[in-house]
């Protein structure tokens, strides 16, 4: 009975326990935070050739890898009466704000100058200056400091020949000037305007337009571009995996002041360009998106990466770029295939080891270069320049700058010229660590690289040498083959001189820009009488000058200064450019002229939303377009870029505006010449 009574009470006790747990609980509950639901992002799956798994691009892709587009509203001043027209109210609102920034209008700010006393509004109705559009076109990774090329489109001018570009400042995206001043400054720009170099100065009835120009290296970056790796499904620990492979394979070195890579949340990794690549900008692009994750077994990557090279062709420049993102370690597995019997890998292998600096593949690129196909001879000699083979690989290089072909010589002084820079940069090094310790001077990679560009000494085992010619342009020499007149048209502004020899021989009558400017020399020798007329000051200059091109050259384009009397024409870089082409057509004092196509506006139109830019014409019959450029490369109103084409070539593309008679095997004049290599070819770049 007592035992029924206890089981009865303990019964009660827990239902009693029970029932109070039940009552707490909600109270309980009522002290926590409710969980809320969580979104789970659908998973990404890309179907990845197997070759290319385990890659960079194979789980993320790449943002910031196109040309970025940068503008802005500018000023410009120095014109001769062509400016000052009417311009919509919102622009010249913009630009008063600005120019009261600058202390325009302010009384005493600019005393004994040519705008003393003047107001913003003023200024710009000022028949001298001129409201423009400017634009650019950054390559991917671009860092603060780096220069870049600057376009510049007049909007109340009939012509900005002569004009210079007050400091104009670059945002992201096509032009704007009003309610848009979040965007970050990426760019400043500013200097003198380069305009079509065949076009007459002063003159407005050659049918060419003059409200379009450009600045050679005129901007320079203000905030560097930054690549990012964006993964496809977020995950820290493969953020942290990319990042370390990319510092693995590329290091600080110097020039770099912070990683390569940083990883920012889980899906996102900050890449900065080391400075090494500068100028490879999409080099680099292509090498992060074909790294292999896994640093562990390179050789057992480079092993499979080359099988498939021979195995599967139409890999043939994934592999390419899969291999020499691994670095020296791959170069026991390409030594393998430099002589392959078939092309596309033999082809594909050279590539990834004239990148990598390897001199065994010299060899086999200078029998390329000298008797492959047509398409494969200018992008063979170009790599020749990137072997690490000494004096050899300059003499391989000089042999290549007597070729027939147009496009060979160029590239073989390309070549030449990064060779005789790297030297000159090594003297330079080497002086400053000579001297005493309390006098030796620290240089940043930067000025070291700006001083050894700016002059190439004579009698150098690369055969090209430099000078710079009034602080307007550089003139080398390449000193080899047949005489050549070849300019540059964007980056560095360069006149570049083959030949052993620039004297000018025989009588020579040549009349430039309406008998403005006039050459004579009656007999076979002797110096050459200069007559310049100036429309803008209404001087006259006479000179004889050395029949020397060089000599020529220098007289054309010095200013006379206080500092520096020596007579001259002070010519700028474009008009000494356009008295050069007429010289030679008219005096064949060289056995072509040649120029490269107009890559800045290629890479405008790609950044570009459909906008139309107005294109400059390359010789003084052609007329301005408003068409995307590609097609044939001798054509100056050609198309330069194809509906499928994403990022620039590599290789200059060359215009021979006059050229020497065919010899045999070569073209006759009138054919295109030696184009770039085609886009599906290993050597060249995928595009």
């Amino acid at each position: 009975m007592i035992g029924a009574v206890r089981s009865r009470t303990s019964r009660c006790v827990l239902v009693g326990a029970l029932c109070a747990l039940v009552v707490a609980m909600p109270a309980c509950n009522r002290n926590k935070p409710l969980r809320r639901a969580r979104t789970v992002e659908p998973t990404v799956t890309r179907d990845i050739p197997a070759p290319l798994r385990g890659t960079i691009g194979s789980i993320a892709r790449l943002g910031g890898v196109s040309p970025t587009r940068a503008s802005g509203v500018g000023f410009v001043v120095g014109l001769d009466g062509t400016g000052g027209l009417p311009v919509q109210e919102q622009i010249a609102a913009h630009l008063e704000r600005e120019m009261a920034l600058m202390g325009i209008g302010v009384t005493g700010k600019y005393k004994g100058t040519a705008i003393e006393g003047m107001s913003p509004r003023q200024l710009m109705s000022d028949r001298n200056t001129a409201v423009v559009i400017v634009e650019a076109a950054l390559p991917p990774g671009v860092r603060a400091g780096d220069p870049f090329d600057v376009y510049v489109r007049a909007l109340n001018a009939t012509s900005l020949e002569g004009g210079t570009l007050w400091t104009t400042e670059l945002r992201p995206g096509p032009p704007s000037t009003f309610g848009n001043r979040q965007a970050r400054v990426i760019g400043e720009a500013q200097g003198t305007i380069f305009i079509n170099p065949f076009a007459e100065p002063g003159s407005e009835s050659d049918g060419v337009s003059r409200t379009v120009g450009r600045i050679l290296e005129g901007g320079v970056v203000t905030d560097t571009v930054y690549i990012d790796v964006i993964l496809d499904n977020p995950s820290h620990a493969r953020a942290r995996q990319i990042a370390n492979a990319i510092n693995s394979s590329f290091p600080r070195a110097s020039g770099d002041r912070e990683p390569t890579a940083r990883g920012r949340d889980d899906q996102h990794v900050r890449v900065k360009l080391p400075y090494r690549y500068e100028g490879r900008e999409y080099d680099f692009v292509e090498l992060i998106r074909h790294l292999t994750l896994d640093q562990a077994y390179p050789e057992v990557y480079a092993r499979r990466y080359a099988q498939t090279l021979v195995s599967q062709p139409r890999f043939a420049s994934d592999m390419s770029w899969c291999l020499e993102a691994l670095g020296e370690r791959a170069l026991p597995f390409l030594r393998d295939l430099y002589s392959h019997p078939e092309s596309i890998p033999r082809l594909a292998a050279l590539r990834a080891g004239a990148n990598l600096g390897d001199a065994r593949t010299a060899e086999h690129l200078l029998e390329l270069a000298q008797r492959g196909p047509a398409s494969v001879r200018p992008e063979a000699t170009r790599l020749l320049g990137r072997v690490d083979g000494g004096p050899r690989i300059e003499q391989q290089l000089t042999e290549l700058l007597a070729e027939d072909n147009l496009v060979v010589r160029v590239a073989a002084y390309e070549a030449l010229a990064e060779r005789a820079v790297d030297a000159q940069r090594r003297r330079i090094l080497a002086a400053a660590s000579g001297r005493s310790p309390g006098n030796r001077v620290r240089l940043s990679p930067a000025s070291l690289d700006s001083l050894a560009r700016l002059r190439l000494p004579d009698g150098t085992l690369q055969f090209v040498s430099r000078r710079l010619v009034d602080g307007k342009f550089l003139l080398d020499r390449a000193a080899a083959g047949e005489p050549l007149i070849y300019v540059t048209q964007q980056g560095e502004p360069r006149i570049v001189l083959f030949g052993e020899d620039d004297t000018l021989t025989g009588a020579m009558l040549v009349s430039v820009w309406s008998d403005r400017l006039l050459l004579q020399r009656g007999g076979m020798s002797g110096p050459i009488r200069v007559r310049y007329h100036d429309e803008r000051t209404g001087r006259t200059v006479r000179h004889d000058v050395e029949p020397s091109l060089i000599e020529l050259i220098e007289f054309m384009s010095h200013t006379p200064t206080p500092e520096d009397a020596r007579p001259g024409l002070g010519l700028s870089y474009s008009e000494v450019v356009g008295a050069l082409y007429e010289i030679q057509r008219q005096a064949n004092v060289a056995g072509a002229f040649t120029t490269e196509r107009d890559r800045l506006l290629a890479e405008l139109l790609q950044s570009s939303e459909k906008e139309e830019i107005t294109i400059r014409p390359e010789t003084p019959e052609d007329e301005t377009e408003l068409v995307l450029l590609e097609g044939r490369l001798d054509d100056p109103k050609a198309r330069l870029v194809g509906p499928d084409e994403t990022t620039p070539r590599r290789t200059s593309l060359l215009v021979p505006l006059t050229a020497p008679a065919p010899t045999e095997g070569e073209p006759a004049e009138g054919a295109s010449p030696e184009p770039d290599l085609p886009a599906d070819t290993p050597v060249g770049r995928d595009e």
